[in-house]
């Protein structure tokens, strides 16, 4: 084999080899929706981040969801849902009441954070925020308006 060959044999090869990485199939996303409650009452505004475990293997972008009337849900986003894998979560609630620099009203708890699996297709996770969260509650901004 000549050089020339060689060469057009190897630029072949990583031409199939970019082709094969850019034509892979969509990632799966989940979809999740659940309800959030405070004190047994539905937390009537807040977010709720999912955040990758890297430990667990799971990769990807932080994602949050609005929390609105203690009920959140995954289709709400664009795009919607999220990988299945293991997630780090945090959650804050608020009262609702808009007020100046308080877009979502006045903090109820302390942000609470847990440990979440994302299953494969659509599934439910309820959250009841512990009582002792909204104890010497320290006053968060949101970044809403």
């Amino acid at each position: 084999m000549t050089l020339n060959n060689r060469s057009f044999l190897f630029f072949g090869l990583i031409c199939i080899a970019a082709l094969s990485v850019g034509c892979n199939p969509t990632p799966k996303v989940s979809q999740i929706s659940g309800t959030v409650t405070f004190k047994g009452q539905p937390v009537p505004a807040g977010y709720v981040t999912f955040t990758p475990d890297v430990a667990a293997g799971t990769l990807g972008q932080v994602v949050g969801f609005q929390i609105k009337d203690g009920k959140y849900d995954s289709k709400a986003n664009t795009p919607p849902g999220l990988p299945p894998g293991s997630y780090k979560i945090r959650i804050g609630g608020f009262d609702g009441v808009k007020i100046p620099m308080w877009g979502q009203g006045k903090q109820i708890f302390n942000p609470i954070e847990d440990d979440c699996t994302v299953t494969d297709g659509s599934s439910t996770k309820d959250f009841k925020i512990p009582e002792s969260a909204g104890q010497n509650v320290k006053i968060e901004p949101t970044a809403d308006t």
